[in-house]
């Protein structure tokens, strides 16, 4: 084995717990400004073919959005999420546990995932797809794909918590770093709902 990469495995795993903390969080910190530009360019996209309407076919007639209720329902769900997981990670600062809080926390980011994806599955549109329509498939499956990532990544982690890791010293730092992007996740999502609940 080449000797220089056998030394820069070892001291990757040799770096100071600081230093590890500081490279996840920058790591979390740069996906969560590429993905705010995607969904940045959705609003713009958005925006601009609902202004520039010129023909008058942004909106045919017949267009609908997804119903309220459930979406509302899910918006609901993704908020409770997010401030379960804070009292979760804010407990990890101090006396640790609460465990039940983050399972709670989980099984609501994995139930609106599933919600958006059954709004997703069953908004049937006919052809041709109006710009409109395309727009809200787009905003409903981007943020059900973002919803069920979190429950993916919550699902690692809950693994970590049964195992008792992030007790060690070295990873007291990944209940605050995945805690960037579930925020962000609630945010985006919640502010999609929005956007295609107002958006016409």
């Amino acid at each position: 084995m080449d000797t220089s990469l056998e030394h820069a495995h070892e001291h990757t795993h040799g770096l100071e717990p600081h230093v590890k903390a500081a490279r996840a969080r920058i790591g979390v910190l740069m996906l969560i400004l590429s993905d705010l530009l995607s969904v940045l360019a959705i609003f713009a996209a958005g925006g601009y073919l609902s202004v520039l309407n010129t023909e008058g076919n942004f909106k045919i007639a017949g267009d609908f959005g997804p119903a309220f209720l459930p979406g509302l329902i899910i918006a609901i769900g993704i908020l409770l999420s997010g401030v379960l997981y804070r009292v979760w990670e804010r407990a990890q600062h101090t006396s640790g546990g609460l465990t039940f809080v983050f399972i709670l926390s989980w099984i609501l980011i994995l139930a609106a995932g599933v919600g958006d994806t059954w709004i997703g599955a069953t908004l049937r549109y006919g052809t041709p797809i109006s710009a409109y329509e395309s727009i809200l498939l787009l905003i409903v499956w981007f943020s059900a794909v973002h919803l069920l990532l979190t429950a993916i990544i919550g699902l690692l982690l809950f693994g970590r918590i049964l195992r008792g890791r992030l007790k060690i010293d070295d990873l007291a730092f990944v209940p605050q770093v995945t805690g960037y992007w579930w925020y962000y996740t609630v945010i985006s999502a919640l502010l999609m709902w929005v956007f295609a609940v107002f958006f016409h």
